[in-house]
């Protein structure tokens, strides 16, 4: 009985089809407007284009996708949303959030899709964080 539900399991999980960060995700709207709100709210810490500044890290290059990855993209829209930036932590409305997280996605090379990347945390779960294309 164990075995035929392992089985089972595995079939189910080995005809998914996963979706990453080169899935195409986002919007190049959106990735504009999350620069805009990086340009406002990061760069302070982050620096321009979001690579590092004096008291924040690089979110574009091997370091910050080998720190996010095979993770959802829910862990890195979370995080910003509860703890950036630092001096208002918790102000980022959902949709500035995911703009911020388009922007990320732009700026280390992933391509833009059709669909804007939701603000809702349960569907961002479904989307796999990976330092490389698939």
């Amino acid at each position: 009985m164990v075995a035929l539900w392992a089985a089972c399991l595995t079939g189910v999980v080995l005809g998914q089809v996963q979706t990453t960060v080169w899935s195409g995700v986002y919007t190049e709207t959106q990735a504009y407007r999350g620069e805009k709100v990086a340009d406002t709210t990061c760069i302070g810490c982050h620096g321009p284009g979001l690579d590092g500044g004096d008291s924040g890290p690089k979110l574009v290059g091997e370091v910050f996708l080998a720190n996010w990855s095979s993770q959802p993209v829910s862990e890195l829209f979370d995080w910003i949303r509860q703890a950036m930036p630092p001096e208002a932590a918790g102000t980022l409305s959902k949709e500035d959030a995911a703009a911020v997280v388009a922007y990320i996605l732009k700026q280390n090379k992933m391509p833009a899709g059709k669909q804007p990347l939701p603000s809702e945390s349960d569907e961002l779960r479904r989307i796999q964080m990976t330092t490389g294309k698939p």
